[in-house]
């Protein structure tokens, strides 16, 4: 089985062949052999090298996301587009960009309002799904336009959370 995920802005490629007991991984040049076990519907436990890792994932259409070690992937079947992943599934409009949820939650942060400049990499909100906090982060330098949700308010995969407009220079 082949995916890609999108880590740090760079897309990934990863296979994983079933041998007996035990899954062989591929990324890239990397290959190890992973024991992995079945916990719950969304919960599995990797073991490599004999050190064991908690792995939770939720499914939203198409796309699957994994929580491994306080970090966060969003896996995808290969061949399509790379584009809009960075932590909350972002369109291009126009002159800024559309921050949407990449999975259904609870909002429990927002630590700017409409009319802060934000950089690069800057949390924008913070959306608890699944037990984990995921920090969904700017991709631009920008100024945030409008807020469309509030602390406490759950949402639905593909909710449209902050829309952000390029920094005039």
């Amino acid at each position: 089985m082949d995916f890609e995920y999108l880590i740090e802005g760079q897309v990934r490629r990863i296979a994983l062949v079933k041998k007996g007991a035990i899954y062989v991984v591929r990324d890239g040049d990397v290959v190890f052999e992973a024991d992995i076990r079945r916990i719950s519907e969304h919960e599995v436990m990797m073991i490599v090298g004999g050190r064991s890792y908690p792995v939770s994932f939720a499914r939203d259409g198409d796309r699957t996301f994994v929580f491994l070690e306080g970090r966060e992937f969003v896996l995808r079947p290969p061949g399509e587009d790379a584009g809009g992943f960075h932590r909350g599934e972002e369109k291009a409009l126009g002159e800024g960009l559309v921050i949407k949820a990449p999975m259904p939650g609870k909002v429990i942060k927002i630590p700017v309002a409409e009319g802060d400049e934000v950089r690069k990499n800057q949390t924008l909100i913070i959306v608890e799904a699944m037990k984990m906090e995921n920090e969904i982060k700017s991709a631009i330098e920008g100024v945030v336009k409008k807020v469309f949700v509030k602390v406490g308010e759950l949402v639905d995969s593909e909710k449209m959370l902050i829309e952000l407009e390029l920094k005039k220079e």
